[in-house]
């Protein structure tokens, strides 16, 4: 028996590698992918909590301007 691998077994086996070598590759990127997915909304959502949290603070609503200085203990200026 000779070992020829010229031809139609040179053909497979370098298909092979290159098909294993894109299956890889694949993986990689894909779970590059979801982990870049997962960041951006970790990121996202911690930004409208924060958003929240600070419009929580100020009396009167989110959209109720800055706080007057007698709010806060400041006496008023004579």
């Amino acid at each position: 028996m000779d070992n020829d691998y010229s031809g139609m077994a040179a053909g497979l086996g370098i298909g092979a590698i290159i098909f294993g070598l894109v299956i890889y590759l694949g993986t990689i990127a894909l779970m590059l992918w979801i982990g870049y997915l997962l960041m951006r909304t970790a990121v996202k959502n911690g930004i409208l909590r924060a958003d929240a949290e600070r419009a929580g603070q100020r009396p009167g609503g989110p959209y109720a301007g800055p706080p007057s200085p007698q709010q806060h203990g400041v006496p008023p200026r004579q």
